[in-house]
């Protein structure tokens, strides 16, 4: 070997330029795992199930009775969306991927394979508040983990562009307002689930527009 190739088995970076089979390879496992973990939403939803297979009140009554299921497939999957979006954009922004980062990556990746436990309990008790703690104890770890990646990439230089203190702050701040308003909603959950769902997305959205007030590209 000379001294310009890089040991395959030793090296801690792999580029996007050229080949870019290891960062291909990354972004396709990714992807199958956020694909794989929304099917499996539906999947947990499940047909209504009637003895009776000609009556249509008793059809309409299972089918109401999935209601709670499917409003929180609803749910997650608008969520899971919002952050598949944002994993894509921050994956287009990356040059290179170190071996650090697929480590957390692969962390991060284990708790969206997990989205299927969390939001079945969700849709199946609705109303018990350990539910709504689960899913938002589970939202808050997702999103830690969301900050943890850009941390990493950011210190092993895995950027394309570089970026102001301010975009750095930014980004790492708005990724934690999620943070922040799930685990607001968890007292709320033993007082009204219903309650709890409402304030997560309410806080949400206040710290996101805040957020961007302050610090934000086009803030003064």
């Amino acid at each position: 070997m000379t001294s310009t190739q890089i040991d395959p088995w030793s090296r801690r970076y792999y580029p996007r330029e050229g080949d870019g089979v290891g960062v291909d390879r990354v972004v396709f496992f990714s992807d199958a795992v956020f694909a794989i973990a929304i099917t499996l939403m539906a999947v947990e939803i499940g047909v209504p199930e009637i003895e009776e297979p000609d009556s249509t009140h008793a059809l309409w009554t299972a089918f109401a009775e999935k209601g709670p299921a499917i409003g929180a497939f609803v749910v997650a999957f608008a969520w899971v969306a919002v952050y598949w979006r944002a994993n894509h954009r921050f994956t287009t922004a990356l040059a290179r991927m170190s071996s650090r980062y697929i480590a957390f990556l692969l962390l991060y990746l284990g708790l969206v394979a997990l989205l299927p436990v969390p939001a079945g309990m969700l849709g199946e008790y609705w109303s018990n508040p350990v539910a709504i703690v689960i899913f938002a104890i589970y939202g808050a770890l997702m999103s830690s983990m969301e900050v943890v990646l850009f941390i990493v990439a950011d210190r092993d230089e895995m950027f394309a562009a570089p970026m102001t203190s301010r975009f750095r702050k930014w980004m790492i701040t708005g990724s934690l307002t999620p943070v922040v308003a799930f685990l607001a909603a968890i007292p709320l959950a033993f007082i009204s689930t219903l309650a709890a769902v409402a304030a997560y997305l309410v806080v949400a959205v206040l710290l996101g527009i805040l957020v961007n007030k302050v610090l934000g590209p086009t803030s003064s």
